[in-house]
C-alpha cells in the first residue's frame, strides 16, 4: 500500500467505525455506511487492494441489515398481537417520524422512525380495538367501557412493545453483520 492511500485509508475506518457505531445506535448510518466507505475506498484506490468480489459481499450484507430491519419490527408487532391495523400505522408512523425527526425535531431520523413506528402501532392497535367496540348505553355500558378501555390500552401497548422487541433483534442481527464487514474489509487489506 502506498503512504499517498495512508490518509484514504484513515478516514474510510473511521467511518466504518460510524457505521459500526451505527448498526446498533439508532440515529447513525450502520451497514450501509461500511458499504458505502468501502466503495469510495475501492474507487479512490483504483480497486486495487479491494475488489468487486469483496464489494458484491459487503452489499449483500448491507441489503440484509437493511431488510432485517423492516422484517424484525414487523415481525415483533405481529408475534405480539398488532392487526392489520397496528401495522399499517406502524408503517404510516415511521414515515412520519422519519420526516419529523429528519426536519423539525433535530432527533434524526432513525430516532423518528423508531418512535413513530411504535406511536404508530399503538395508535392503530388502539383505533382498531375502539372501532371493534360495541355501542351500548347506560351505566351497565359505562362499566364495560372502562373495562374495555384498560384492555385496549394493554393490547396496545403489547403491540407497541413487539416492535420494541424486533428493533433489538434488529440492532444484534445489524451489529453482527456490522462487525463482520469491517472484519471482511481489513482481511481485504492484509491479503
Amino acid at each position: 500500500m502506498q503512504a499517498a492511500n495512508e490518509p484514504l485509508l484513515w478516514i474510510t475506518l473511521v467511518a466504518m467505525l460510524v457505521g459500526l457505531a451505527g448498526s446498533v445506535l439508532p440515529g447513525l448510518p450502520g451497514v450501509t455506511l461500511i458499504f458505502l466507505s468501502a466503495l469510495v475506498y475501492s474507487f479512490l484506490t483504483d480497486f486495487e487492494v479491494v475488489g468487486g468480489v469483496i464489494l458484491a459481499l459487503l452489499f449483500v450484507f448491507a441489503a440484509v441489515a437493511f431488510v432485517a430491519d423492516f422484517v424484525a419490527t414487523s415481525y415483533g408487532a405481529r408475534r405480539f398481537g398488532a392487526s392489520n391495523w397496528g401495522t399499517v400505522g406502524g408503517a404510516i408512523g415511521g414515515i412520519v417520524g422519519a420526516l419529523a425527526g429528519l426536519l423539525f425535531l433535530g432527533i434524526g431520523s432513525l430516532f423518528g422512525l423508531i418512535f413513530g413506528t411504535i406511536g404508530g402501532v399503538f395508535l392503530g392497535e388502539y383505533l382498531h380495538r375502539r372501532r371493534r367496540e360495541p355501542s351500548t348505553t347506560g351505566g351497565q355500558a359505562r362499566v364495560q367501557r372502562a373495562r374495555s378501555d384498560r384492555s385496549d390500552w394493554r393490547r396496545a401497548s403489547r403491540a407497541a412493545g413487539g416492535v420494541f422487541v424486533g428493533y433489538l433483534a434488529s440492532a444484534v442481527i445489524q451489529g453482527v453483520l456490522g462487525v463482520v464487514s469491517v472484519i471482511v474489509f481489513v482481511l481485504a487489506l492484509i491479503y
